[in-house]
């Protein structure tokens, strides 16, 4: 390493990927510095705040980090609920991720999906959106590399294209554990679905079925949501832990807000503020960024300046375009027998029987989903809002609870540069930082698909014999966020290469959900992470 550079690696941004990244760049023996806006926060104190909470978080608010919120949001590092996400479009992009160390996989559901083959191709085999520069089989052995670093829980011999044969996509080694098993309240729900055509698929997870590194056995608590109690599921907290294990050092509360770009259009220094408004300043070898798909664009639009007019890495005017959710519509039903959701694990049994075929020339793939979370909250607000009370209160609430079934649909969308985030032209933070604005709509090629999804979801109801109480096409946002700093091989219309390193500054990368240039209808951690460990291998091969 040169003497006068900080570290050999900065990382802004200290979640999953930001973790994988400077533990792996640490363990080779180089010095790593981590970059976090907001704070430390300890699980039992989140747990105690949640548990002591007068107000319980909901289904509806338990990630968007309503009233009854575990975790802090602060002056310098406001959290994403109320007003910091600034909505400019028609439809609103309420979207939360956590500013604090580890990131916002301390309150994800952690499903850890792979994308499938046709997924990296849509352009081409479909004539929709845009191909990824690599394929998967290009990604299949940093899938595998991800899926050891989180400590992956998956069933081997599934086909995860939903048509209930042979295993899809392909693998090249198992899960690195065995699956959870389906609660009784799924295998119900399965044995109903299946001889209608609809065939389960268990989603892989970050939930341990063996113990792993410090992780004890998932035991099922179902609050994965807003915090796994005992930390059997992973969180970025903990590559964060390996990465200081290994000699890096990690600064939290330090809001990067300013980036330096030499007369050789490489990154020279990054500047951070400290919540009393003092600034500093840090150099490396190379830069990482990873501050999530709304932070990290915001930061790089905010530098603009000689040797970057149009801010960092954004010669090709795409910086905090092509935003992307998995934009999605539900159902409530009422069952006439009882299934008890709320056991185990809030996320496990779906159904993706409309996940490729020559159909996505016209309407998305989608991913149908049971919510496996207790509905007795909302149920007993909803009886004492009608004035219930006593005996008739209890039957009620234990007859619904029992028999209220939520099911979920998660759509793929397009890449389209009118969704975006820019700084606010005004509104800033307590540290005179712009916060994120945000323009986000939904096309003609997602309505298509709220209208065959909605079918499903009728034939769902059917074949479960069971009420429709409720139906929300309202574009419910699934936190998955995606876009921003698209890869591609053109530095004309993306902003990343095959390898994650900006066009513009070759010791500059992007880790993150960000470099993706299409959604698939799928979480994107797992390929988020994937491309981080390809990231830091790359890096290692350099320094």
């Amino acid at each position: 390493m040169a003497t006068d550079f900080d570290a050999d690696v900065i990382v802004i941004g200290s979640g999953v990927m930001g973790g994988i990244i400077a533990a792996r760049v640490a363990k080779a023996g180089k010095k790593v510095i981590i970059l976090e806006s907001g704070p430390r926060v300890k699980r039992r104190d989140i747990v105690e705040t949640y548990r002591n909470a007068p107000v319980k978080l909901s289904l509806a608010n338990a990630k968007l980090q309503g009233v009854g919120s575990p975790y802090p949001s602060l002056p310098h590092s406001p959290s994403t609920y109320g007003d910091y996400l600034q909505q400019m479009g028609p439809v609103k992009f309420n979207t939360s991720y956590l500013r604090v160390v580890g990131g916002t996989t301390w309150h994800f559901g952690s499903a850890l999906w792979r994308m499938i083959p046709n997924d990296f191709a849509l352009k081409s085999k479909y004539g929709r959106g845009r191909d990824w520069p690599i394929s998967y089989d290009e990604l299949e052995p940093w899938y595998l590399q991800a899926e050891m670093d989180i400590g992956v829980t998956g069933t081997d011999g599934q086909d995860e294209s939903g048509k209930g044969g042979a295993p899809y996509p392909p693998r090249s080694a198992p899960y690195p554990m065995p699956g959870l098993k389906p609660s009784h309240f799924m295998k119900k729900l399965m044995d109903r679905l299946t001889p209608g055509g609809f065939n389960p698929v268990l989603e892989a997870s970050a939930r341990a079925t063996v113990p792993w590194k410090k992780r004890p056995i998932c035991a099922g608590n179902n609050a994965c949501n807003p915090v796994c109690p005992i930390a059997a599921k992973y969180d970025g907290s903990m590559s964060i832990d390996e990465a200081e294990g290994y000699g890096a050092q990690v600064l939290d509360n330090a809001v990067v807000h300013k980036i330096d770009v030499g007369d050789d259009r490489q990154i020279s220094a990054i500047w951070y503020k400290r919540p009393d408004g003092s600034e500093h300043k840090l150099t490396a070898a190379r830069y990482v960024m990873a501050a999530y798909a709304i932070e990290s664009p915001k930061i790089m639009l905010l530098n603009k300046q000689k040797n970057a007019p149009n801010g960092i890495a954004n010669s090709s005017d795409q910086v905090g375009r092509n935003l992307m959710d998995h934009t999605g519509i539900s159902m409530n039903v009422m069952a006439k027998e009882d299934y008890w959701p709320g056991q185990g694990p809030t996320q496990l049994l779906t159904y993706v029987n409309n996940r490729d075929g020559d159909f996505r020339r016209d309407f998305p793939q989608y991913k149908i989903k049971v919510r496996n979370t207790t509905p007795v909250l909302s149920t007993t607000q909803k009886l004492l809002a009608k004035g219930l009370m006593g005996s008739e209160l209890d039957a009620e609430i234990k007859r619904q609870s029992a028999r209220s079934l939520n099911w979920a649909i998660d759509f793929e969308t397009l890449p389209n540069p009118n969704n975006r985030v820019t700084p606010h032209p005004e509104k800033k933070d307590a540290l005179g930082i712009p916060v994120p604005a945000i323009w986000y709509d939904v096309d003609d090629y997602w309505h298509a698909g709220k209208e065959q999804g909605l079918k499903d979801l009728y034939r769902i109801a059917e074949l479960l014999d069971a009420d429709v109480v409720s139906v929300d096409e309202g574009f419910q946002n699934r936190q998955h966020i995606m876009g921003t700093t698209i890869m591609g091989d053109d530095p004309a219309d993306s902003v990343v290469d095959r390898d994650c390193r900006t066009h513009d500054h070759k010791n500059m990368f992007i880790a993150g959900t960000s470099v993706m240039p299409s959604s698939s209808c799928v979480n994107p951690t797992l390929t988020g992470a994937a491309l981080s460990v390809r990231i830091a291998a790359e890096i290692l091969k350099e320094i």
